[in-house]
């Protein structure tokens, strides 16, 4: 198992890949962040955790979880502290220890049928 920008990954369980999920105030999921790269009609779009920080009108979410592709989200929450991601400026030195135990836990129970 490995952390990239694009998520943790089982490999041979593509279904069971995720990303840091995050949550809003309201504990709603946000939707992704859409970059306009120029006056073409292709749009990249992200869910990085670290994509959503508020800026151009971002939505800033609260707190961080673990989650899987195929649809399953972590029920534990770890609070996102903004200063320290901001203070870094490096996404990949911000603690997300947590939500990757909760993402890891299930697949070391019971590992995914193939």
């Amino acid at each position: 198992m490995f952390m990239e920008r694009d998520g943790w990954q089982l490999e041979g369980f593509e279904s069971h890949e995720g990303p840091v999920g995050v949550l809003l105030a309201d504990g709603s999921e946000p939707r992704p962040i859409i970059f306009d790269l120029g006056n073409g009609s292709n749009f990249y779009e992200s869910i990085d955790w670290w994509h959503y920080n508020g800026d151009f009108r971002r939505p800033t979410p609260v707190t961080m979880r673990g989650r899987y592709a195929c649809g399953w989200r972590g029920t534990k929450t770890y609070v996102i502290d903004w200063e320290k991601v901001r203070e870094n400026d490096d996404p990949d030195a911000y603690d997300t220890s947590g939500p990757y135990q909760d993402w890891e836990t299930p697949l070391r129970r019971s590992p995914p049928a193939r």
